[in-house]
């Protein structure tokens, strides 16, 4: 992906996004809450590197919105999504 050229000149890796995550934050109960997720990548941006941010109680589907309006994939609604992460613009 690094040697991969895009148009603009930018790599491929540039423009891609990696989310690594669990969707289970609690196995005894199965609850999906205080998800630990990495997301590495610039997709496109020139995102802050090393940066621990906290959304509270969203869904992980509002950070699915987000990435995918980011990539040029904007979606009105996906899943039980309630919104985009407004700070996921900043990166």
């Amino acid at each position: 992906m690094k040697e991969i050229r895009i148009e603009d000149g930018a790599t491929l890796l540039d423009h891609s996004m990696l989310v690594y995550g669990n969707s289970i934050g609690d196995g005894n109960v199965h609850g999906h809450h205080n998800l630990p997720v990495l997301l590495a990548g610039r997709g496109g941006g020139t995102p802050q590197p090393g940066v621990h941010r906290n959304y509270g109680e969203k869904p992980m589907t509002n950070l699915y919105l987000s990435l995918l309006e980011r990539l040029g994939a904007p979606m009105e609604k996906l899943g039980d999504s309630t919104g985009r992460l407004d700070l996921l613009a900043s990166l």
